[in-house]
């Protein structure tokens, strides 16, 4: 039992992550990059060089192919 308030309680539901922020943290641990360099991944502004692109890959459980498909630029 917890002698919180209904908002103290929803304040502290409002500090956990998210799922979404959740997964950028766990690749941020898996790649040993920071949390802006991941998002960068993940809005196409950059791309990971071909080793971090394998172990995201290995972690995710699929290709580099399926995660970076070939740039049209």
């Amino acid at each position: 039992m917890t002698d919180k308030t209904l908002k103290e309680i929803y304040e502290e539901q409002k500090k956990l992550p998210t799922p979404a922020n959740a997964f950028i943290i766990k690749l941020c641990e898996v790649t040993h990059r920071s949390e802006m360099t991941v998002r960068s991944w993940l809005t196409g502004k950059y791309r990971p060089d071909i080793n971090t692109q394998i172990v995201l890959a290995h972690h995710l459980k699929t290709s580099v192919e399926s995660l970076f498909p070939p740039q049209n630029d």
